[in-house]
């Protein structure tokens, strides 16, 4: 008895140790920190495997760097991140076509032309601002010095001037393209050419050319024009708007397949890149003061000047903003091109933050003019290069140096390879050599993703700064559709009734 007694104590004793386990584990599960917590990851998952790739792709690239590995062997590492980005540049042309009129039809510039003014001055003063604070930072800091100037340095190809009336006629020139095909592939830009000349002197020569690459500024023009038009027609733009309507959503649900192949696409991006780069460690140290003043300057500005002007325009934290961005910031940085991102920024925006769709439709595509982490490089850049050469700067070349990059990062969809080639181009503005071009080659690889990452968010937060000061035009629109749409519903149920009556009134008049 005592033996049976016993073990009904021990069988108590364990009943009530698992129910008291349970009872731990039940409330661990149902509080508020644990379920914020599992929320929190459910709806960033996209964002941690982004992460993850990043730190992958790195660590896998540097052990592999010694190992070297023959050119097949990079080729087929590097191919899965080239077929993803081949897959999101081709997404970008159908995205910017059908958003740009979607947004300019629904939205009816003609009646609401604030919200384009404001996003176009926003453009400028923040291009402005990053221009002086390159300079402000290269000026303190002065990051080049004369030692690091490559004694056999070769000459960079590329454009060999640049001013800056040639920027803005380039940029009118693809603002109206002759071709509107054309324009999906070439791009207009004016060139300098060396002819000889009498007695043998060679001359410049000013040649305006034809550059492969799409000529974004010339197409987000046109469809500007074509949707702020479609928006005046009435009734009779409804088939056309919802054959666009259609396009965007098809390719929503592609984007929807493609994005969940973005951390194999950048692990691969980032792990082929690092183990194709020569004297990585070297590049690094000579021109690590250069490195600093350009990052430092685009976490400077993206983490606190562009916060300060979302908390005091919109009077809110930004930072829950700022955090949703995680993974189009992430593939920015990842791929080193705002348009290979820009369909996950809209997926990000459209169902994430759950944005006005007309405002992320206008302002996310004619974002290709808004490039201010383009702004403050080719500042910071110039000097540099001045520096290393020992060229002594009054306020006029200064001033030159400003307007000049600011016309340039504003008008860089005419220049087919990136923010490298306009600082070849503005090296003509004060007379600096190009050959020393090539040092800030060896770590752009590097620069470019912070680069891009500033260029993406600004358009991100303007999208949210304009939406927040256009607020009563887009209630206004808003509450108009409402009331056309009920009218259009009225009248709809109206004829659907006169229909029926007279469908009745010819089966009872018609003989059998």
């Amino acid at each position: 008895m005592k033996i049976k007694h016993a073990s009904n104590n021990i069988d108590d004793m364990e009943r009530q140790r698992a129910e008291s386990t349970f009872t731990i584990i039940s409330k661990v599960k149902n509080s508020p920190n644990v379920n914020t917590a599992v929320k929190w990851l459910t709806s960033n998952k996209l964002l941690i495997f982004i992460l993850v790739s990043v730190v992958f792709g790195v660590i896998l690239g540097l052990i592999l760097r010694p190992l070297n590995l023959s050119s097949d062997t990079i080729t087929l590492i590097s191919y899965p991140g080239d077929l993803f980005l081949r897959t999101l540049k081709l997404m970008v042309l159908p995205f910017i076509i059908s958003c740009l009129i979607i947004g300019a039809a629904n939205l009816d510039i003609s009646k609401n032309g604030n919200v384009a003014v404001r996003t176009i001055v926003y453009f400028v003063l923040t291009s402005v601002f990053n221009v002086c604070l390159g300079l402000t930072l290269g000026l303190l800091v002065h990051p080049g010095s004369p030692d690091l100037r490559l004694p056999n340095a070769t000459s960079f190809s590329g454009p060999k001037k640049m001013n800056v009336m040639d920027g803005f006629l380039d940029m009118g020139k693809n603002l109206l393209p002759e071709n509107l095909f054309q324009a999906t592939i070439q791009q207009t830009l004016t060139e300098y050419e060396t002819v000889m000349g009498e007695n043998n002197t060679k001359t410049l020569k000013k040649v305006v050319k034809y550059k492969d690459g799409t000529n974004t500024l010339g197409i987000i023009f046109f469809c500007l024009i074509f949707g702020t038009v479609l928006g005046t027609m009435g009734e009779r733009k409804r088939p056309v708007l919802n054959f666009f309507t259609v396009t965007y959503e098809v390719m929503q649900k592609i984007l929807t397949g493609v994005i969940w192949f973005t951390p194999i696409g950048v692990a691969s991006v980032i792990c082929g890149k690092i183990i194709t780069l020569a004297e990585l460690t070297t590049t690094l140290v000579q021109l690590s003061l250069f490195i600093a003043t350009t990052v430092g300057g685009f976490l400077f500005y993206q983490l606190i000047v562009i916060q300060v002007i979302y908390f005091v325009i919109i009077k809110k934290s930004p930072w829950p903003y700022y955090v949703s961005l995680g993974p189009a910031l992430a593939t920015a940085f990842a791929t080193a091109s705002k348009s290979a991102s820009l369909p996950i920024t809209f997926k990000v925006l459209d169902e994430k933050l759950k944005m006005n769709p007309k405002i992320t439709k206008f302002v996310l595509p004619i974002g290709t003019i808004n490039m201010d982490g383009s702004a403050l490089y080719l500042s910071v850049a110039l000097l540099f290069l001045a520096q290393i050469n020992n060229l002594q700067l009054g306020i006029g070349e200064i001033f030159t140096i400003g307007l000049a990059c600011t016309a340039a990062s504003m008008s860089s969809a005419a220049i087919p390879s990136a923010a490298i080639v306009l600082v070849v181009m503005l090296c003509s503005v004060i007379n600096i050599p190009t050959e020393d071009v090539s040092l800030l080659f060896a770590v752009d690889w590097l620069v470019d993703r912070f680069r891009t990452m500033n260029n993406l968010i600004g358009d991100c937060y303007t999208v949210a700064i304009v939406q927040h000061l256009s607020k009563e035009e887009l209630e206004q629109d808003d509450q108009k559709e409402a009331e056309e749409a009920h009218v259009n519903g009225t009248f709809v149920m109206q004829e659907q009734e006169q229909n029926a009556q007279t469908n009745q009134s010819f089966s009872t008049n018609t003989p059998v």
